[in-house]
């Protein structure tokens, strides 16, 4: 009877052995200081990853704007020389973009134009 109590005793002491290696890794990652690293590095990947994703988004509507801007003051030139306005009109038709920011802007400046004038 008395053999096993010691027999239980053992075989407690090598699973406490057996586990204490595990034990002490769980620790490190489950250590606040080590989990909060790892998600603020993860959380500065992602929002440097999102940051690029938005900069060459940005950079290549600019450029695709910059140059319908182009053509269509190119367009607007010729069909001026040639008295054709349809080259024009099919310009605005394929990207109004830039003639809507005309509009937009023309009427801000008739706006305060208006209101400078009122005063």
């Amino acid at each position: 009877m008395s053999e096993i109590p010691e027999r239980i005793e053992r075989e407690m002491f090598e699973i406490r052995n057996r586990m204490s290696p595990d034990v002490s890794d769980l620790r490190n990652h489950v250590d606040p200081k080590v989990v909060g690293n790892q998600v603020k590095n993860n959380l500065q990947l992602r929002i440097q990853g999102y940051r690029n994703r938005v900069t060459s988004n940005l950079e290549t509507k600019q450029k695709d704007f910059t140059t319908s801007v182009r053509s269509q003051i190119d367009l607007a030139s010729e069909a001026g020389k040639k008295r054709d306005p349809s080259l024009l009109t099919g310009a605005v038709k394929s990207d109004p973009r830039p003639m809507a920011v005309l509009a937009v802007g023309l009427a801000a400046v008739l706006l305060v134009v208006r209101k400078i004038g009122k005063d």
